[in-house]
């Protein structure tokens, strides 16, 4: 009975976190990309250099200097930026975020940006905040099956800390 709950587990992590169904990027209002910045941003500046969106939303922390910890917030480029501490710094609070923020600058399409593992759950969770045309797009990672180097980085924690945020997101369906 284990071993065939964690075959049908292992299987549907393929679909929902290894290759789950995807959006190709399409232009839109924003590129807004999930935090925390961290190497999505090349492939976010990517797509703003081939002109997929006018402006660029990040979602990044504050550090104790007051400053947001992304570098592309400080940056001149030939495209908005705005970057923002979503409250909580959650995938909830950065759907509510886009909402808002949607509301405020008139955006009715974006491409949210985040790591392939996250796309099926943050899928869930923006549509249920944000009425706009709404494209998936993934940052494609190769992670190892288990890391003993890095704590977040392999197969086996992302099988784990999705499915527990997916029951989350079945307890709290809210916006």
């Amino acid at each position: 009975m284990i071993i065939a709950f964690v075959t049908v587990w292992a299987i549907a992590g393929i679909f929902l976190y290894v290759a789950p169904p995807a959006d190709e990027p399409q232009h839109a209002d924003v590129l807004f990309v999930l935090g925390p910045p961290d190497q999505r941003m090349a492939y976010a500046e990517q797509l703003m250099q081939q002109g997929y969106a006018p402006t660029l939303a990040v979602s990044s922390p504050v550090g104790k200097d007051g400053r947001f910890a992304a570098k592309v917030c400080g940056a001149q480029r030939s495209y908005r930026i705005i970057c923002f501490n979503p409250d909580p710094f959650t995938t909830q609070g950065e759907a509510q975020a886009l909402k808002k923020l949607s509301a405020q600058y008139g955006w009715k399409s974006a491409d949210v940006l985040t790591v392939q593992f996250h796309v099926t759950r943050a899928r869930v969770i923006m549509g249920r905040c944000y009425g706009g045309e709404l494209h998936m797009v993934a940052e494609r990672r190769s992670l190892p099956l288990i890391s003993l180097t890095s704590r977040t980085g392999s197969w086996a924690y992302q099988y784990l800390y999705q499915t527990a945020a997916f029951v989350k997101v079945a307890i709290h369906p809210e916006c």
